[in-house]
This record gives C-alpha cells, structure tokens and sequence, in this order.
C-alpha cells in the first residue's frame, strides 16, 4: 500500500503523478487522528528520522510542546478529519528539535463513501528562505518598533502607516489613506519645483535622505530624520516608496536653541571684544588724562605759590597803603591846625588893625591938641607924627600880614581839600586793597584745595588707570574663553 492508498485503486496516470510528488515534495501520510502511517525519503531526511522512528507515532512529535496543548491544534485535527483542506507555513521541529519551515498542503484522503481514511501531506523545506524572510522581518518590526513606517505609491499616495508615524503626527490611518504626501507639508513647498523633481526622483527608483521639516494634524511642526525608499518589482519598476522616520523635533529644536545661543553668545563676544577695544582706549585716554592731570596739578602747585607771593605783596601794600592812609590823615589834621592858626592870627590882626586905628586916632588928636597949645606943643606934635607915622606902619604890616595869611588860609584850605580827597581816595584804594588781599586769600585756600584736589585726582587717575589695565586683561581672557566656548558650541552643533 502506498501513501495514497493501495496500488490496485491507482491508474498509470496516478501512479505518473505520485512519483513525480514523491520526487520533488517531502510527503507524509496520517490517519485521521493524526497517527503517522508513511512518509517518503524527502521527508524524512528533512525532519531527520528514518521511517521506524515515526511510524505509529502521531504528528504531535514535529510540533512544540506549547502549541499541541492548545486548543488551535485540537482544532486543526478536528477540521481535516472533517475533510477540510489546510494550507500555510508551518514551523515543525526535527529529530535534534532544531525548527523547521515547511510550505504545505494537508489533504484529507476520502474513500467512495466520503470517509476521510487519511491525510495526505505535501511539504516543501522553506527553512532557508523562511529563517531569511525572518531576518527581514525582524528588522522590519525592530525598525517598525523604532521608527515611523509610511508607504507610498510611486505618485506619493499614501498606502499604509505605522503606529509611531500616525503618533508622530497625530493622525490615525483612516484619516491619511488614500491622501497625497503633500498632507504633511508646507503649502509653499510642495508648490516648489523641487517638490515635484522630489517624488520624480522616487518614481524613478532613486533613493532620497535628509532631515525634513514636517507637519502633524492641525499644523504642528515637526523635524524627521527619514529615508525615502523605492521598493522594485523583479522588473525594476518602482511598485512602492516606503519611508522609514524618526521624529528629531526635540533635537532640531535644542539645535536651534544651540544656535541661537551660538548667535548670542557671538553678538555677547563681539561687544565684549568691544568693550575690550573701548577699555584699551579708556586705559591709553586715562594715561593721557593722567599726564593732563598730572601737569594741571604742578601748574595748579605753581598758582598756588604764585597767588601765596600775590597775597604777601598785597598784604604787605595793604600795610602801606593804612601807613600812608594814617600820614595822610596826620596832614589832614596838621593842615586843620594851620588853618585854626590862621585863623587866631587874622583874629591877632584884627587886634593890631584896632590898635593901629585907634594910635592913629589918638595921633591925629594930640596933633590938634598940639596945633592948639602953639610953641608948647610942637614937640608933642613931633611925637604924634612918629606915633602916627608907626601907626600907619603897622597898618601897612598888618594889611600884609593879612593878606599873607588869607592866602596861607587860601593855600591851606586847598590843601586840605587835597588831603581829603587824598583820604578818600586811599580810603578807596584801602577799601579795594583790602578786598583784594581777602579775595587773594580765598583764592589761595581755593588754590590750596584746587591743587590737593588735583594731586588725589592724579592718585584717582592712576588708580583707574590699573583698574582699567586689571578690566582689560580680563576682557581679554573673556574673549579667549567666550570664543573657545564658541569654538566648542559650533562643534556642538555641527
């Protein structure tokens, strides 16, 4: 009896047919429980047993353990005893339990009254291609797991997308399927020609890379690091594009943060080298304002001393000017007590006038008292023309000595209007000395201060001066290290 049944119940052409199978397909026959009845040598050299190690044993030996005691594998026993075909792939295991990928068909054997007698199974080794399409798929589903899966069709239509793509973006598929790729892009550039040489470029089979900047539903921004992939049919026709993402918007935003920062941190170091240039300049004008400083205080130092000798000049024409001022007044007084004299001597002669008149009166009448008394009186009248005679003399003297002292007096009063006006006018000029000796006073403490406030302006200066240099040097290291900080940042961000 073979697999299929005995061999009187086959035709030639059955029996064609069977050794053809048996030639090119590992085959195994079961009773309907799942009992192994036969299996030819393709089969048993792939699962690695010889015939009397299987025979009578069930198919349970091939499988896992787990899965013989699920209700699925009761189940699929229970269907093919029921007639019905099963197709697939099916992971078995061999004699050393390593796996095995069979490609097959289990086929109920029904005899004239439709019983199924056994079940026939056709098996082709698709371990090597299996393990294969495995490894595919395990990077598959590892880059599904890691990344956001979309495909498209070749025109940028979207086929199908992953969980992390449709979380990405904040869609869920029925919204996206069947939309252009254009959903997730600016409106300005997918009116770009470049947009278009784009999905040309795929349509052409040509792979494209990049980071692209996205968006989600209702218009959130995104950054991708993607790939465009052209999937090609075994003519190479570009059948579909499937892109495989990764969302970067946190990275191109702290990118951009860097680079803004970078731009800062360059417009800070430009002012601060500024400011560094400004503070070299301040240091050379603060030595030259130092020297200035430093001249200003010896000139002030010198008009300081000049105004001490001003001073002690005037101080000193002042005490002439009050000794001058006093002998002006003693001549003042002086010529006050010559005009009082003359003035008695006008009265002194007046006196002699009266007693010149009054002799001269006294003359003339001892001459008539004379002229009366005849011979007797001509010596008396001798005597009264001698008297007479004096009397007019001194008349003469006294109108003299009169006009000599009115004009003693004249000159006197001139001369003490003079002295007046020379009082007063030293007055003036004592009064003016005086208020220029005090304004040299106080402009000798202000020169004093002056020049004590020039000479700690020089301590400042020099002071400032080596707080400037101390700035400056630390300008300088700032710049170094905020340039090696930018050095660093650019590589950052590069």
């Amino acid at each position: 009896m073979g697999i299929f049944g005995t061999r009187q119940s086959a035709s030639a052409d059955d029996e064609g047919i069977i050794s053809a199978l048996n030639a090119s397909q590992a085959v195994i026959a079961f009773s309907p429980d799942g009992q192994i009845l036969t299996a030819n040598p393709n089969f048993l050299q792939t699962v690695g047993y010889t015939l009397k190690d299987i025979v009578g044993q069930h198919h349970r030996i091939f499988c896992d353990a787990t899965y013989t005691q699920s209700v699925d594998y009761q189940r699929f026993w229970e269907r093919l005893t029921n007639g019905e075909f099963a197709e697939g792939i099916f992971k078995r295991f061999g004699q050393d339990r390593k796996p095995i990928w069979l490609q097959a068909t289990y086929n109920p054997i029904r005899d004239k009254q439709g019983k199924v007698i056994r079940v026939v199974k056709f098996a082709s080794d698709i371990t090597k291609t299996r393990l294969k399409d495995l490894d595919y798929e395990g990077k598959i589903n590892a880059i599904s797991k890691a990344q956001a899966v979309i495909e498209f069709t070749p025109d940028g239509h979207i086929l199908t997308a992953n969980d992390n793509f449709l979380n990405a973006l904040g869609y869920c598929l029925q919204e996206i399927a069947g939309q252009h790729h254009r959903l997730f892009c600016d409106p300005d550039y997918i009116q770009n020609e470049a947009y278009r040489r784009f999905w040309s470029d795929l349509a052409k089979g040509e792979y494209q890379a990049g980071e692209y900047r996205r968006f989600g539903k209702g218009g959130r921004e995104l950054y991708i690091q993607a790939t465009y992939n052209p999937i090609l049919d075994d003519n190479g026709a570009v059948v579909k594009v499937v892109k495989f993402a990764v969302d970067i918007t946190a990275a191109v935003h702290r990118r951009q943060r860097s680079e803004e920062a970078n731009r800062s941190l360059g417009r800070l170091i430009e002012q601060i080298s500024g400011a560094h240039s400004m503070a070299s300049q301040a240091s050379h004008a603060s030595d030259e304002t130092g020297a200035i400083i430093q001249s200003v205080a010896s000139a002030s130092e010198e008009l300081s001393q000049s105004v001490r000798e001003i001073s002690n000049s005037m101080f000193n024409a002042k005490s002439g000017v009050e000794g001058v001022f006093k002998y002006a007044e003693t001549a003042n007084s002086s010529a006050g007590l010559l005009n009082s004299s003359a003035t008695s001597m006008n009265n002194v002669v007046a006196l002699i006038q009266g007693i010149a008149a009054q002799i001269n009166l006294l003359a003339l009448n001892a001459t008539i008292e004379s002229a009366r008394a005849g011979e007797a009186g001509k010596g008396f009248a001798v005597v009264a023309s001698e008297v007479k005679s004096l009397a007019n003399q001194a008349a003469d003297s006294t109108r003299k000595i009169a006009d000599e002292i009115a004009s003693m007096q004249e000159i006197t009063s001139e001369v003490v209007n003079a002295l007046n006006l020379i009082s007063g006018g030293m007055n003036t000029v004592l009064e003016n000395v005086a208020s220029v000796a005090g304004a040299l006073e106080q402009q000798n403490a202000a020169t004093g201060s002056i020049s004590a406030d020039m000479q700690t302006a020089v301590g400042a200066v020099t002071q400032i001066n080596e707080s400037i240099g101390t700035i400056s040097h630390t300008f300088s290291e700032v710049v170094t290290a905020s340039a090696e900080v930018k050095k660093q940042m650019d590589d950052l961000a590069a």
